[in-house]
């Protein structure tokens, strides 16, 4: 099965990944995951929505990680990127959703009912955080992991 996080269009030029348009959520695992999946699915006008399993998390971004060594980009995506690997070795799952016309305070919503770690809508200039983030992805955001 081919992940989600395959798609080129999820990218930038440089690798990063920037999935304008898309909110990225992480759960606490693979049912809360689906849960939110199902809840987020029947919102009205939403795309697209997308389990992602840890280990395809973690094999995807694995590689920018190290290439990046944590050291701070620009726009803080690399931190984003090198924060969910290490969820996703800690057994989180993640979610894909393409926003489409849907409410993003309803998804958020929906995350936070299944209790999501964290939740990124990648917008057209800004990544604007969905739910309560923990202190450890306050780090990620502030470029301080």
């Amino acid at each position: 099965m081919t992940s989600p996080l395959s798609d080129t269009s999820l990218y930038t030029a440089r690798g990063v990944f920037y999935p304008r348009g898309q909110v990225f959520a992480m759960l606490p695992d693979a049912a809360r995951a689906q849960a939110a999946a199902d809840a987020v699915s029947a919102l009205p006008g939403i795309g697209a929505v997308q389990v992602v399993e840890g280990a395809a998390i973690a094999q995807r971004f694995t590689q920018r990680a190290e290439e990046v060594g944590g050291a701070p980009s620009v726009g803080r995506e690399d931190q984003f990127m090198l924060r969910f690997v290490e969820l996703a070795r800690q057994g989180l799952c993640g979610l894909l959703i393409d926003l489409g016309e849907a409410d993003a305070a309803a998804v958020a919503e929906a995350l936070q009912a299944q209790r999501a770690a964290l939740a990124y809508h990648y917008r057209a200039l800004v990544i604007e955080e969905l739910v309560d983030a923990s202190p450890r992805a306050e780090a990620a955001a502030a470029g301080k992991l």
